[in-house]
Formats: C-alpha cells, sequence, structure tokens
C-alpha cells in the first residue's frame, strides 16, 4: 500500500505544481496587462498635455484682432463644430437667400417660379384627398351602391379630373 500512497502523492504534488505553474502565468499576464495599461495612460496623457501646451502657445502668439474675433464668435475653426451649426442652420427652417430677388422670391407667399417636378409622386396622397372629397357626393348620387362600387366611381372621376396630376399640362 504504501507503494499505491506514494503514486497518489506524486500525482497529487504534480497536479499542484502544474496548478502553481498556471496560476503564476496568469498573474504574471495579469501584471504585464496592467502595466501596459499603466504606460498607455501615461502616454495619453502626456500627449493631452502637449496639446493643451501648443494651443496656450497658439493663443498667446495670435493676432489680437483674430484673437478677439475667436473669442467674440467662439472657435469656430472647430469642424465639428461647423458640421452642427451647418445642420441646424438647414433643419431649423432659415431662409437662404443670396441676391435681392432670390431674398425677394424666398419671401413671397405665392411662387410662381416653383414648379412641382414629380407631381406623380404625390398622386397617390392626391387622389385620396379627391376620394375623400368626392365620396359623400357620389353616395348621395348612387344611393345603395356597395364600397368598392362608390371607389370605382370616383377612380373614373379621378381619371378626367384636373385635380390628376397625368392630365397637367407638360412643360418640356
Amino acid at each position: 500500500m504504501s507503494a499505491k500512497k506514494s503514486k497518489k502523492y506524486k500525482k497529487k504534488n504534480e497536479l499542484s505544481l502544474l496548478e502553481d505553474t498556471l496560476v503564476e502565468d496568469a498573474e504574471k499576464k495579469l501584471k504585464i496587462a496592467r502595466k501596459n495599461e499603466i504606460k498607455k495612460r501615461a502616454e495619453l496623457e502626456r500627449l493631452q498635455a502637449e496639446r493643451e501646451k501648443a494651443m496656450k502657445y497658439e493663443k498667446n502668439n495670435r493676432d489680437l484682432l483674430l484673437g478677439n474675433t475667436d473669442d467674440m464668435i467662439g472657435n469656430s475653426l472647430n469642424e465639428e463644430f461647423l458640421v452642427r451649426s451647418a445642420n441646424v442652420a438647414s433643419a431649423d427652417g432659415r431662409l437662404d437667400a443670396s441676391g435681392m430677388e432670390s431674398a425677394l422670391n424666398s419671401l413671397s407667399l405665392t411662387s410662381n417660379d416653383v414648379k412641382d417636378i414629380h407631381p406623380e409622386k404625390r398622386m397617390k396622397a392626391l387622389h385620396k384627398a379627391f376620394e375623400e372629397r368626392m365620396m359623400p357626393k357620389v353616395k348621395e348620387e348612387y344611393p345603395g351602391l356597395r364600397l368598392s362600387q362608390y371607389k370605382e366611381k370616383i377612380f373614373e372621376l379621378w381619371k378626367k379630373s384636373p385635380e390628376n396630376p397625368m392630365n397637367w399640362p407638360k412643360d418640356s
């Protein structure tokens, strides 16, 4: 039995040695990862300090008039700021007009110059509005029909209607 016990102890010792080496390797890898992370942080802090130093130097050495202008309107050299302001300007509904005539045209309530280039794209909505407007009239003229029959009658009227974009004169 002593031979069996010695084999068990050897196995246990080998397993514990293997486990110890694996744990040590894992700990070493963890230490290396922490050191690398500390190095990265230090490098980022150093770069940030250099950027701040360069910005202070630039701010101190620029033209006084330019510096005053930047302070009044904000530092518009920032590209992100320009993109955001461009998006806001186009989204807030302001009218952009260069020149006197375009400014007057943009202020006019009814613009005869603006043409609907693709009215067929809005044809479904126009037809739906026409149908809602004509349904009571058609029901009055033809009582007792089914809904699909009313819609067929309205569609026949729509084909001939001046509201239908397909009946509009083509300006080529």
